[in-house]
């Protein structure tokens, strides 16, 4: 028998098979707002603290932002949520918008060495792109790379910090 845990993953495993398979490979151009696509390959000598003023954003108040350059490893936490968005883009809706200012970060017992938890919205609903990422900045290794249409329960994030049920119930 299934632990109410596993069947919670199980449960957020399907819904992003379906919302990946429903919404289609791509999103369309310019859904995601300011994101830009070439951090992944070529890493940003300065970090920016600043949010983009042409579009609006998803926090209204302008907020300091104390991880945008902190260090994790080389990488700058926005560098490590832009990969992750990368990652998990073509399995959200169209009209997803992700809050980079508000991504969390852990630092895992296992490798790859960084948890990254970015919230967004999509259809209305609270959502989340998950990634598992280490390397260097100059090389950097996805390992699992999730999109939900709700955030993780702290429970599960324990577990992945840990290094313990990445795939679902084994």
């Amino acid at each position: 028998m299934r632990s109410p845990l596993a069947r919670c993953v199980a449960a957020s495993a399907l819904i992003v098979f379906l919302v990946g398979g429903a919404s289609g490979c791509a999103a369309a151009p310019g859904a995601s707002g300011p994101v830009p696509t070439s951090t992944a390959s070529t890493p940003d000598p300065t970090p920016s603290t600043a949010q983009p003023t042409s579009e609006p954003s998803v926090a209204s108040e302008p907020t300091p932002t104390p991880t945008a350059s902190a260090d994790f490893g080389g990488f700058a936490s926005a560098q490590l949520a832009q990969i992750c968005i990368d990652a998990t883009l073509s399995a959200f809706p169209a009209d997803v918008a992700f809050t980079i200012e508000d991504t969390r970060i852990e630092q895992r017992l296992v490798s790859p060495e960084w948890l990254v938890l970015v919230p967004a919205q999509a259809s209305g609903l609270e959502a989340q792109a998950q990634c598992t990422i280490g390397g260097p900045p100059s090389a950097p290794e996805l390992g699992m790379s999730s999109a939900s249409l709700e955030p993780l329960p702290e429970e599960q994030i324990q577990n992945l910090i840990r290094g313990e049920n990445e795939g679902g119930d084994r």
